[in-house]
């Protein structure tokens, strides 16, 4: 652990204190609405990198660079550097006890953020294994947000890991798909050029057997399933890779698996820090024509559960005019001539 790291983290404590919290109203002057929305971010996120917060708010390294310096400053943010086998690491922020208090006072919640700023936990995260899939997948909407900014189109919403489970939670229609529902990395909707996709993402670094990650279509074709129950569709499921032949492999275990046809599914390889999701560089797993497609244009893939939409659509109809149906016999005998 870097000397950096050990000063950001000393005297963290439990959490946000009256101190952080004062220090919030001695801040508020200082900080413009650009900051305020970063630290959410952050907050929102758990870890973001220099680059990430650059292409999220500034229009070059070095304004940001010393604009985060300003904000671990103050409190709203902490920082910490990774070490690599080789070569060297971005700075790395965390969500801050001021920045928590001042997420709190905003979301009039004052305990909500607290767990986030505990120094054991950040301390965790900083040596976790997974710190690197997390960057990772956060790369993958800030490119968006950054391709949008640049070349147009919009990232309508992001949600977090347990954000997004806790959705797919809120579709279970009996208690046991509760526990089978998965937990996607990450959920968004991007809309460009007229058109708008929901997605639900699964970001690979290699590390999870194939027959692991083909498996996770059982829990696909439950939240589907559900879902077509309440008349919803089913967001694309896009899974992205770190290299062409690691996809091409999941491809066929994908394909293999019976859930395959329930759900639909595109895959891409690439690094999103560098290539943006939002260009043509999805392939559909079951594609009709060869090429990739942009992001936006996974809307147009076929939906298996449509016809069971419908046709519960119809029923639903039919039960209600059924209902309006008797009601309307029922007010006719009390208003008759023997009332």
């Amino acid at each position: 652990m870097s000397a950096s790291s050990r000063s950001s983290a000393r005297g963290a404590g439990t959490g946000a204190s009256g101190k952080d919290e004062a220090a919030v109203l001695s801040a508020s002057a200082h900080l413009t609405g650009r900051d305020r929305h970063l630290v959410r971010l952050v907050g929102e996120h758990r870890v973001l990198t220099t680059s990430q917060l650059a292409a999220l708010g500034f229009a070059n390294l070095t304004t940001a660079r010393h604009r985060l310096s300003v904000l671990v400053g103050l409190g709203m943010l902490r920082r910490f550097r990774p070490h690599p086998e080789t070569g060297s690491a971005p700075w790395h922020y965390l969500l801050g006890p001021v920045g928590a208090a001042m997420l709190g006072v905003e979301d009039r919640n004052e305990k909500r953020w607290l767990p986030q700023v505990r120094a054991d936990r950040q301390l965790a995260l900083e040596r976790s294994p997974r710190l690197a899939h997390m960057t990772g997948r956060n790369w993958f909407f800030t490119a968006l947000i950054r391709h949008a900014r640049e070349h147009g189109g919009e990232l309508r919403e992001w949600l977090n890991e347990a954000d997004t489970a806790a959705r797919c939670q809120l579709a279970a229609i009996r208690v046991d798909d509760r526990y089978q529902m998965p937990r996607p990395d990450g959920a968004g909707t991007w809309a460009e050029n007229s058109q708008a996709v929901a997605f639900l993402l699964e970001y690979d670094t290699g590390t999870e057997h194939l027959p692991v990650l083909a498996g996770k279509l059982d829990g696909y074709h439950v939240l589907a399933e559900n879902l077509a129950w309440h008349g919803e569709p089913c967001p694309v499921l896009l899974f992205c890779f770190t290299s062409p032949r690691r996809e091409q492999a999941a491809r066929r275990a994908l394909a293999a698996t019976r859930e395959a046809g329930s759900v639909r599914i595109a895959t891409t390889a690439i690094d999103p820090s560098v290539t943006s999701p939002a260009r043509q560089v999805w392939l559909p797993l079951f594609a009709r024509e060869p090429g990739q497609v942009p992001l936006a244009g996974l809307r147009a893939l076929p939906d298996p559960w449509q016809q069971y939409r419908d046709q519960r659509a119809r029923e639903q109809h039919e039960k209600q005019a059924r209902e309006q149906a008797l009601r309307a016999a029922e007010d006719d005998d009390e208003t008759g001539p023997g009332s």
